[in-house]
């Protein structure tokens, strides 16, 4: 039985404002313009699917779902509670609810799901939350074989308990950011996520905006360009402020596991432990094998840097440009909605 990554949606939380065009999505396509979601697929053939876990849950995931095999996923699992990637879990829950009378299962950090459920108290006797704690490998009982683990990240104050997902399948490492600005990582965590097979990655800007609570594809330095004035102003102002950049993550009863985490990242931080600020930096600290981009906006790149906004072929092109001239061996992807990823 094969494995395969299915990219369900790729946009960011509103990729084609109303009033306005965007030459990466095509407006006429509703796929296309739905947020960044995928589901780990077990299928044979990939028309049948045996399992389906879907990573993120957020506007046009419903829509996707019932065109392509319209059944209930055997869980979800959220990167962070921002309602762009939480919307269809009412609809989802709901259905699963109907149908069986049975609870479902979320895998989430204990600060996302509190924050999730605030959104959708309707749902809170419908669900099984399956906590997901800094760098703790968990098994997926409805999927057997596939281990997931929690990374914590920052992506902005409004962001509790933000974080990464790796799946693990048999020597199968998977990687999905959500969104993202900086992954708080120690070094053991870099270490673990060595030759990862595929990321799936927050693509929001080319050039660093650190105000959006996005990170960049790229630092202008590592293309021989002058370095950026916003992040570099950024760094100054907050960017070694590692108490408010863990901030979000930090629940106000002491849990052992999760504050441990963090004094760690903490005395590694404050001892010159390296910071990932672009998609080209993580990428290369990881070693990571295929990289998909995601969630493109270009927006930031127009307002404050004076780049266009690219196409999808546009985009494909420049950073395959950009990571050989950065000397990066990693094969980077912009892939279309209903791309299949073979991954066993």
């Amino acid at each position: 039985m094969a494995l395969y990554i299915r990219t369900n949606g790729r946009g960011n939380a509103w990729p084609v404002p109303l009033g306005k065009k965007h030459p990466f999505y095509d407006k006429n396509n509703f796929e296309d313009i739905a947020n960044a979601s995928f589901s780990i697929i077990q299928s044979p053939d990939k028309s049948t699917i045996e399992k389906e876990l879907l990573i993120d849950a957020g506007h046009g995931a419903i829509q996707y779902l019932i065109r392509h095999g319209n059944r209930i996923p055997d869980a979800v699992f959220l990167t962070h509670p921002h309602i762009d990637h939480t919307l269809s879990i009412d609809w989802i829950v709901q259905s699963n609810w109907r149908q069986s009378g049975k609870k479902f299962p979320v895998y989430a950090s204990p600060l996302c799901w509190e924050q999730t459920l605030s959104n959708f108290p309707q749902i809170a006797h419908m669900v099984e939350f399956k906590p997901l704690l800094p760098a703790k490998s968990v098994q997926i009982s409805e999927f057997d074989g596939i281990q997931v683990r929690f990374y914590p990240v920052f992506h902005g104050e409004s962001a509790a308990g933000a974080g990464m997902l790796l799946f693990e399948y048999l020597n199968k490492k998977m990687l999905f950011t959500g969104d993202i600005l900086l992954p708080l990582l120690r070094k053991t965590d870099f270490e673990y996520l060595q030759n990862c097979d595929v990321l799936y990655t927050d693509a929001n800007n080319r050039y660093p905006y650190p105000n959006s609570n996005h990170w960049s594809i790229l630092r202008p330095e590592l293309i021989d360009e002058k370095p950026s004035k916003f992040l570099n102003d950024w760094l100054k102002s907050k960017g070694n402020k590692f108490n408010w950049l863990i901030r979000p993550n930090l629940p106000l009863k002491f849990n052992k596991t999760i504050h441990g985490y963090f004094n760690k990242f903490l005395e590694e931080a404050y001892s010159g432990n390296e910071l990932s600020l672009s998609v080209f930096d993580f990428s290369k600290q990881i070693n990571a094998k295929k990289v998909f981009l995601v969630h493109y906006s270009g927006g930031e790149d127009f307002k404050h840097y004076g780049k266009e906004i690219f196409n999808a072929t546009e985009l494909q092109n420049f950073v395959d440009t950009k990571a050989k001239q950065s000397g990066l061996n990693t094969k980077f992807v912009v892939p279309e909605v209903g791309n299949w990823e073979f991954i066993y």
